[in-house]
């Protein structure tokens, strides 16, 4: 008895610190906590500031053994909310949201490592590309990310994009258009999938 035990459990033994190279070299997947994430929009105007803000429909990100950070992130330009109905309807109708539904951001980052011990912050610049209005620009995100464990991940990020380079014709007040500098923060919670 002793001995067809020691014959199952031989192989299974040997075979457990290549079990564990492979998990160590496998990608790890996360998904963002959509309830907890935010998108907000500043948007500038002689006589005011209008923030308007969504929960992403959808994000992912995924980190390769070779520090590689892959993300995709998508929310619905129906769902900004500034507090004000009638300056989201504006807003819905200067962006065509009915026949561009979606704003999208899909990016590649390097140097993003899973660290032995947490929190730890690292700060990289993901390079991708935003689709926004029908249209595709490319873009740079500086953003800070922080492990706050093995499992579970916040990622911030502010930057600016311009509407007249996704062709949004610029809303006006008192015959005054608003700046076409758009300022974006995002504040993503992530956790790991299957985890």
């Amino acid at each position: 008895m002793k001995r067809s035990l020691l014959a199952v459990l031989a192989p299974l033994l040997l075979s457990a610190p290549s079990l564990a190279q492979e998990a160590a070299n496998a990608p790890r997947l996360y998904s963002v906590n959509n309830g907890d994430s935010s998108i907000t929009y500043h948007l500038k105007h002689k006589l005011h500031v209008v923030d308007g803000t969504a929960h992403p429909a959808e994000g992912k990100a995924r980190i390769l053994p070779d520090g590689t950070l892959q993300v995709a992130v998508r929310a619905n330009v129906a769902d900004f909310d500034s507090g004000n109905a009638n300056r989201d309807a504006h807003m819905k109708e200067a962006t065509e949201a009915a026949k561009f539904p979606t704003i999208e951001f899909k990016g590649v980052a390097s140097g993003v490592k899973v660290p032995a011990s947490f929190p730890s912050e690292q700060s990289v610049v993901v390079k991708g590309q935003l689709t926004f209005h029908g249209v595709k620009q490319p873009v740079e995100v500086p953003m800070k990310v922080v492990f706050t464990s093995a499992k579970e991940v916040t990622a911030e990020s502010k930057f600016q994009v311009s509407l007249e380079s996704f062709k949004v014709e610029r809303p006006s007040l008192l015959m005054v258009q608003v700046d076409d500098a758009l300022d974006m923060e995002t504040k993503f919670k992530l956790k790991e999938e299957g985890k």
